[in-house]
C-alpha cells in the first residue's frame, strides 16, 4: 500500500483555486518558514502598544513573533527579542487570567514552561 499523496509544500494552504470560497491568508511567516504553531491574543493595558496583538510562537523560527493587527490586516509585526533562540522551538501559547503569556517549548528533551510577562 502506498502513503497516499503526501503534503505538497509547493501548494498554498489555501489554496483558491480548489476552495474558491476560502479565507485568504493576511500574512506569512515568509520562505523558509518559520514553522509558526500556538498562538494566543495578547489582553490587558500592562501589554501597552501590543494590547490586542497576535503572539505566534515558531518551532522552526525558535522565537516569538507579535502581529497588531487592524481587522484583518498586519500593521505591525514584532520579534520579541527575550526569546529569539533561546529556548530552541515554543510550541503552545495561552494567555493566562493574570495577563501574563504561558509558552511551552517542543524540543525533545529538557522542555520548559516559560511565563513571559509585558515590560515594566
Amino acid at each position: 500500500m502506498g502513503a497516499g499523496p503526501g503534503y505538497d509544500e509547493g501548494v498554498p494552504m489555501t489554496d483558491l483555486e480548489r476552495f474558491p470560497d476560502a479565507v485568504e491568508a493576511v500574512w506569512s511567516s515568509g520562505d523558509p518558514t518559520h514553522a509558526t504553531s500556538g498562538a494566543a491574543f495578547l489582553e490587558g493595558e500592562a501589554w501597552g502598544a501590543w494590547e490586542g496583538a497576535l503572539a505566534v510562537a515558531e518551532l522552526k523560527g525558535s522565537g516569538m513573533t507579535v502581529l497588531s493587527l487592524d481587522g484583518r490586516e498586519v500593521v505591525d509585526e514584532a520579534r520579541v527579542p527575550e526569546l529569539e533562540g533561546t529556548y530552541g522551538r515554543l510550541r503552545s501559547v495561552v494567555l493566562g487570567d493574570d495577563g501574563a503569556l504561558w509558552v511551552t517549548t517542543s524540543n525533545g528533551s529538557d522542555d520548559v514552561v516559560l511565563r513571559v510577562t509585558p515590560r515594566g
